[in-house]
């Protein structure tokens, strides 16, 4: 029996090592697999470790992305929709500026540029024709002398605003557009870059339209007086007594008082200033000066003619101021009116001694200073 047990043994180790065995030659593709994965210097495992290894572990599932190619032609159908979308933009700014350029080279033509400024110089040559004819007649023609002047202004503005007229709706004929959009840009650069310019523009307009004085009135703007000769675009012509020509800006006249003397009438009132001593006999005085009025052959008798007189003190002398206000029968002739006025009153009261000679003044002031 004993003998049968060691047999019996030994089969039992003979299949044991058999086992082992072929399970060492299964296990060596694993093996040789994990030991090309381990960096080199690193000790494997036992064979039982990785058999409990192998036996106890269990590796997750490997997860595999499914290709998907209808995906992939959706991508590069985008980018190609992209592309071709950049490219027709690019060409459709190319042609914009293509356009532009050539709408450019049809507004500003040789031609048309020639036509225009023949236009804008035949406008000059005839307001320069017609503001003579016009200044003519009124010279000629004294009772429509200032008729005729204030035409001037309104013909110039007619006439410029009829050649630019032509120049742009009959020879370079702009798109609606393009005259809105180069009206838009040209109103907002002249507004900042010329306000001064702009200001005397619409202040000569305003002039023309609501007439606080016209051509030929007599006005005084500040210290200059004189017969206004012609009202522009940017300033008024101002001739004065001594015919020195003074031109003064449209913004400065809508901004300051001016005065007027004869309102658009072709007469106007002249007001002489005689002074008497205040022991004069002043109803005397005012009987010659109206005597000299009516003599002036420059006097418009239709309207009255006034005499006052006022109470004044000259160096400590008690003195009579005689104010004769009376009309001349055109305005040219003020100053004419006024010195003939004033060195006939003047004669007649000193042949009634009524003025004192210079000798009795200072003998009067003398014996005041006495006292």
């Amino acid at each position: 029996m004993v003998a049968n047990e060691m047999k019996t043994h030994h089969l039992l180790r003979c299949f044991f090592l058999l086992f082992v065995v072929l399970l060492s030659v299964q296990l060596q593709p694993g093996l040789a697999t994990a030991h090309q994965a381990y960096p080199p210097g690193l000790e494997f495992i036992s064979l039982q470790e990785t058999q409990l290894a192998d036996t106890t572990l269990v590796p997750d599932p490997v997860v595999e992305t499914e290709e998907h190619p209808e995906n992939d032609e959706v991508t590069a159908g985008a980018n190609d929709a992209e592309e071709s979308d950049s490219e027709t933009e690019g060409e459709d700014f190319e042609d914009e500026l293509s356009e532009e350029a050539s709408e450019l080279t049809k507004l500003i033509s040789f031609p048309k540029v020639f036509l225009s400024l023949l236009i804008l110089i035949i406008a000059w040559f005839i307001n320069r024709v017609l503001a003579r004819i016009l200044d003519n007649l009124s010279e000629r023609a004294t009772t429509y002398r200032l008729f005729f002047k204030r035409l001037t202004p309104i013909m110039r503005i007619t006439i410029w605003s009829f050649a630019l007229y032509i120049v742009i709706a009959g020879i370079i004929v702009p798109p609606i557009e393009t005259v809105f959009a180069i009206t838009a840009s040209l109103g907002i650069a002249v507004g900042f870059a010329s306000q001064d310019i702009l200001r005397n523009i619409f202040g000569g307009i305003m002039i023309i339209l609501d007439k606080p004085f016209q051509v030929g009135d007599k006005i005084q703007v500040g210290e200059h007086y004189g017969e206004v000769k012609s009202v522009g675009i940017r300033s008024c012509l101002i001739e004065t007594p001594d015919d020195n020509t003074v031109a003064i800006p449209n913004g400065e006249l809508m901004n300051r008082a001016v005065s007027n003397a004869n309102s658009s009438a072709l007469d106007c009132q002249v007001v002489s200033e005689i002074f008497i001593p205040a022991t004069a006999d002043v109803m005397l005085a005012k009987d010659i000066a109206r005597r000299a009025v009516f003599s002036s052959p420059y006097l418009y008798l239709n309207k009255p003619v006034v005499i006052i007189a006022l109470n004044e003190i000259h160096n400590r002398h008690y003195m009579v101021k005689l104010r004769v206000k009376a009309y001349v029968l055109d305005i040219r002739y003020e100053f004419l009116f006024k010195s003939d006025v004033t060195e006939m009153i003047v004669t007649e009261l000193n042949k009634h001694g009524i003025i004192p000679n210079v000798s009795q003044l200072d003998k009067e002031e003398e014996q005041q200073e006495a006292r």
